[in-house]
């Protein structure tokens, strides 16, 4: 063998092992074929509006990307790039199977895009073999901690969340690292890393779901709520997602049944809530997440921004806490009150996936809006709003 394969050998196997063994965030400035990928095609992510937006999730539907640009794509074995002047630096990505049928179907990642800008990345891979890179994880989701408490959790580094029988709960964090293994622990009075900010008594919380049948009002929480079965579709490390679904709905024209995956992604204090009804009563259903009521509140809905936010007091010994939901214009169709909470309507469609994020803020930890709290919380929300409601284009070429 000349001496030049086997430099060139030795090269690979040094990259490969730096990469696998300490999930590096960067690949070495070579061209990726060195770790042994065959293929490649590129990511055009176009950001249509006049903000840039910092720590954006991307989803890549890998049906899409197998049906436009690579038949043979493998999830398994694959790394996504941004190369500049022959330099690549690794985009930290994740493959989740949302159907736990071992076949990947959304590729996720967090990207900062400039305002009015397209950016193009390149997505390597082989057809066969595996391939496994180990980033810092900055996304985690676990199942029930403790008897009769939470049924599952989901964090990134800047918040995390809790389902507790149909109710959505949030931990304020003191600094940025990720906190539910620390659990159990006696999370209602301040720790090290923060607390639980919000007791919602009978409310929904921050996002529990009503579905509406007619007039008729059907908490999705609490014990007389139809139960959740809960699945963690995925740990991390870029996204920890949880299901959550429902059966058995009462409706005048039948039973429903309700998906609704749970997520936060790394850099990001916003938890994802994507609502599918896949069986049920035909056409268009109305369901929407609820904000508790709070001690000493002040609140705001923006039917035309996409957003209805609230401060107020949290759980004892929390002190000042904001809850946020946001949404699509489009789907808004009201707004509903009861003593505890107030809940946005939105229009869904049946065997349609409806997407709205839930957000909460701590006046000590590193979500606080600052002073004057209500007033900037309510700013704060609406860039949220601007930010998350923009139509990203993305599109498969040839590289």
């Amino acid at each position: 063998m000349r001496n030049a394969d086997k430099a060139r050998m030795r090269l690979a196997s040094i990259a490969a092992a730096t990469v696998l063994a300490a999930g590096l965030a960067a690949a070495q400035s070579q061209d990726p074929t060195v770790l042994g990928f065959k293929k490649k095609f590129a990511i055009e992510i176009t950001n249509p509006s006049t903000l840039t937006l910092e720590s954006q999730a991307v989803i890549l539907d890998v049906a899409a990307i197998r049906s436009s640009i690579a038949e043979d794509f493998n999830t398994y074995n694959y790394a996504i790039f941004e190369e500049k002047a022959g330099d690549y630096t690794l985009v930290v990505s994740q493959a989740d199977d949302l159907d736990r049928d071992r076949y990947h179907d959304e590729i996720v990642f967090v990207r900062t895009l400039p305002a009015s800008s397209t950016t193009t990345l390149l997505c390597y891979y082989s057809p066969d073999k595996s391939f496994r890179l180990m980033p810092a994880e900055k996304a985690f989701a676990r199942t029930a901690w403790e008897q009769g408490g939470a049924e599952a959790g989901w964090e990134s580094n800047l918040a995390a969340y809790k389902f507790v029988h149909g109710r959505i709960e949030f931990y304020g964090k003191l600094q940025a690292m990720l906190i539910l293994k620390k659990l159990p622990g006696p999370e209602n009075k301040p720790q090290d890393w923060g607390m639980d900010v919000i007791d919602p008594g009978e409310s929904a919380g921050l996002g529990g779901l009503i579905y509406w049948d007619g007039t008729a009002r059907v908490p999705l929480f609490g014990p007389s709520a139809p139960q959740a079965r809960l699945t963690v579709v995925s740990p991390g490390p870029v996204r920890a997602l949880v299901k959550a679904e429902f059966a058995g709905i009462k409706a005048a024209a039948g039973d429903a049944g309700m998906k609704v995956f749970l997520s936060a992604l790394a850099e990001s204090a916003v938890s994802r809530h994507d609502v599918l009804v896949p069986s049920g009563p035909a056409g268009e259903f109305v369901y929407g997440p609820g904000l508790q009521k709070l001690a000493g509140e002040t609140f705001l809905l923006d039917k035309d921004k996409g957003y209805l936010a609230v401060w107020g007091k949290g759980a004892p010994n929390a002190g000042e806490i904001g809850l946020a939901a946001v949404f699509s214009p489009a789907d808004f169709a009201g707004l509903d009150e009861t003593p505890a909470e107030r809940s946005v309507k939105l229009k869904g469609a049946t065997g349609v996936k409806s997407t709205h994020w839930v957000v909460g803020a701590w006046e000590r930890g590193i979500t606080s809006p600052g002073v004057p709290a209500a007033k900037n919380w309510f700013r704060k929300v609406e860039g949220m709003a601007q930010r998350l409601l923009v139509p990203l284009k993305i599109r498969f070429r040839a590289a």
